[in-house]
């Protein structure tokens, strides 16, 4: 896989994803993962065998899964595309300052 599209943007090796989804991930696994946390912008390393993402700054050991109760593979386990976002930096703003004067109003008594 050379890259996937993540909010109409391409993602390849070397793209900045922010990981925004991290409910059930590897959950019921009895290795200790390291995960990423969810805000944080990671860079892709590349792409397991299911085209999910292998980031920069995580790394695991190479596990052997047990895929559908059949299937055996050994490999680093990797992180579902769904589960990010596009990184896209934020655009420059212009600053305003704002001047907020205090309002008094009268009361007329009776």
């Amino acid at each position: 896989m050379k890259y996937v599209i993540l909010n109409n943007q391409k993602i390849s090796i070397g793209s900045k994803v922010r990981f925004i989804h991290s409910q059930d991930l590897y959950v019921g696994r009895t290795a200790n993962f390291n995960l990423p946390q969810v805000g944080n912008v990671y860079t892709v390393r590349g792409f397991s065998p299911k085209g999910g993402f292998y980031l920069e700054e995580i790394k695991n050991k190479v596990y052997r899964f047990f895929v559908e109760g059949v299937q055996d593979v050994t490999n680093e386990p990797g992180f579902a595309v769904w589960r990010f976002e596009a990184a896209i930096p934020l655009k420059a703003k212009k600053i305003v300052n704002i001047e907020v004067k205090p309002q008094v109003e009268l009361a007329m008594l009776n």
